[in-house]
């Protein structure tokens, strides 16, 4: 998987690249034995652990499948009453550097606009949930980059997968991909970690951090920022002097031209509707466009039965 995207409820929503291995960083975390498959569209699971009071809490997990190109059904899930419960889980794959700027940036303003639009509605602003998320971003309240940073609506974080294969690479090379991962995620108040599901330490790491936004349980304290290692490092823990090592901070802009530099981008996965071949006039077939239709509309259904579920576990924000 290059990218994918998960969704916590408390809520967890994964989203990220194609083939990076969402769903078995999902398994390994809900101790799951059965092996993986390929996530289509928008899939649904839960998690259950008994707390203190002998009470079982539920974590939903919704996943995303398809990398860039079906953000629009994360709205389902994105509903008002779930925001203030709900994290953002996004899995990159760090060995394909060439995809990691464009699949950050894209996602993150391509669900920022999902998540905005629910906290405009009648609903959000009678729970109050845009006032109860600027309650967990109180970490950055005395950050010196606050004024700097653009934070993310809800808890966000980054998982950089096949980091197996990442540790191989050219030191120069894991510097600047390591140097642009801290500064997106710190720009957007995320949390950042590597890991590999090769690796049961990494596996471990990744169990705890989705345990502790999953289920509340206790957040590891442990910080690590030398690209040579696997990298570990909570929101608010990082700063853009100890990214760059003091003097003027470059601008985003800066940033990315710099890792383009090394790293050219791959073309998008997503399509606009000018530039899909299934709506050109130019390439009209009777039959194939009839199978297309079909197709649509039973991803239309699929849709429509994945927000049923979506209400049926829809529990309003008190």
């Amino acid at each position: 998987m290059e990218f994918g995207t998960l969704l916590l409820q408390s809520t967890i929503k994964r989203i990220g690249s194609k083939g990076v291995g969402k769903t078995t960083l999902v398994h390994r975390f809900l101790e799951r034995d059965e092996p993986a498959k390929q996530t289509l569209a928008l899939e649904y699971t839960f998690g259950r652990k008994t707390n203190q009071n002998l009470i079982k809490d539920v974590c939903h997990i919704w996943e995303l499948g398809g990398g860039t190109m079906f953000t629009n059904l994360l709205e389902t899930p994105l509903s008002p009453s779930a925001l203030s419960s709900c994290t953002l889980l996004l899995v990159l794959d760090l060995s394909q550097p060439r995809r990691i700027w464009s699949t950050v940036t894209t996602l993150i303003a391509s669900i920022k606009e999902y998540i905005n639009a629910a906290l405009g509605t009648e609903k959000a602003k009678n729970l109050k949930v845009e006032e109860k998320l600027k309650k967990q971003q109180e970490i950055f309240a005395d950050h010196p980059d606050l004024a700097s940073l653009e934070l993310f609506p809800v808890p966000l974080v980054i998982i950089g997968a096949k980091y197996d294969i990442f540790q191989d690479f050219e030191p120069e090379k894991k510097k600047i991909i390591c140097r642009a991962l801290r500064y997106l995620s710190h720009y957007h108040g995320a949390h950042l970690q590597f890991y590999s599901a090769k690796d049961s330490g990494l596996v471990k790491k990744s169990r705890d951090l989705l345990s502790h936004f999953a289920f509340k349980s206790d957040e590891s304290k442990g910080v690590a920022q030398d690209y040579n290692k696997p990298l570990i490092i909570p929101a608010g823990s990082d700063s853009f002097q100890a990214i760059f090592g003091g003097g003027e901070v470059p601008r985003l802009q800066v940033v990315k031209h710099q890792y383009s530099t090394m790293f050219p981008e791959e073309e998008s996965e997503t399509l606009t509707q000018s530039e899909d071949p299934a709506r050109d006039i130019n390439f009209k077939e009777a039959e194939i466009d009839m199978l297309r239709s079909q197709k649509d509309d039973d991803l239309e259904r699929y849709r429509r039965d994945v927000e049923r579920r979506a209400k049926h576990f829809d529990v309003d924000v008190e």
